[in-house]
């Protein structure tokens, strides 16, 4: 080489190809969109939702008066599955209404605007129609927009809030929601699981036999996992192992009764659930 420059070059640009080589090793492939994308197709009773969330704490088991602010948490996850949070702390109850949105967005392209009146959309999820639970609706809009999400199955990356845009047409007194079209990406493929929404619902306010119904929905064949891994992936914050163990045989019990489902913890102390499909469910 010439001088010193042409080699302090040469060093740069071979140590740039090796950051843009790892970089493409590492980094989650994004796809390129199309016009018109939708969520899945699912049973008019199922909601599509990504197995990243079901399998995870990020709506978690949040007690009453003790939702915190967080800022770039690691939820715990299972299957290799990474989601990073930063917002409001997310519950079952939000979960409802997200799955509710989802739902409603099925059948419009994403990114175009879903109307609806908060009084529907509050029956549709089983919940009182007065004044207070209007505020609350406002309130978990609110908290399912400002937050910032990083969901990855290892092959494609989201990052954005779960609700893109949402606001309000006075002169018609509807809600207007939009969706981001790249939380295409959560469900991957085939990474994503049909939530029946009546038998979640029946759940409603046993918000730890929700997380069990959603994560075991999310596995076509169960397997049995310690007491203490449940305890960290529905995001519990009970202290004690043995107060959560006694919470979860009740969940369980609450389990199988909707669903049919064989729920037990074994004596090893792990959580072993044999699913039976209800013909309801199968209609």
């Amino acid at each position: 080489m010439k001088n010193i420059w042409d080699r302090v070059d040469f060093i740069a640009n071979k140590i740039s190809e090796k950051k843009e080589n790892c970089s493409e090793k590492n980094n989650p492939i994004k796809i390129p969109l199309k016009d018109n994308v939708y969520l899945p197709v699912t049973r008019t009773n199922r909601i599509p939702v990504p197995n990243t969330i079901l399998r995870s704490a990020l709506f978690g088991l949040v007690a009453k008066g003790k939702r915190k602010i967080e800022k770039r948490v690691l939820k715990s996850t299972l299957n290799g599955y990474t989601v990073r949070y930063s917002g409001e702390q997310l519950d079952q109850a939000d979960l409802d209404v997200w799955l509710e949105c989802l739902q409603r967005c099925q059948q419009t392209p994403l990114g175009n605007i879903v109307k609806f009146s908060s009084y529907e959309f509050l029956k549709s999820i089983n919940r009182n129609t007065g004044k207070s639970a209007h505020e609350w609706l406002k309130s978990v809009f609110f908290r399912l927009k400002f937050n910032d999400i990083e969901i990855s199955d290892g092959k494609y990356t989201y990052s954005g809030s779960l609700i893109s845009e949402h606001f309000r047409d006075e002169e018609t007194s509807e809600n207007c929601l939009i969706l981001n079209p790249r939380i295409v990406d959560c469900f991957g493929d085939a990474g994503w699981t049909g939530i029946t929404k009546t038998l979640r619902l029946k759940l409603k306010g046993k918000p730890l036999t929700q997380w069990l119904y959603s994560f075991y929905s999310s596995h076509a064949k169960s397997f049995p996992i310690k007491v203490e891994t449940i305890k960290i992936l529905c995001g519990s914050e009970v202290s004690e192992l043995k107060t959560f163990k006694q919470k979860l045989k009740k969940a369980l019990l609450e389990l199988s009764y909707v669903t049919d489902w064989h729920c037990e913890i074994d004596c090893t102390n792990k959580v072993i659930v044999k699913k039976v499909v209800k013909k309801k469910e199968s209609i």
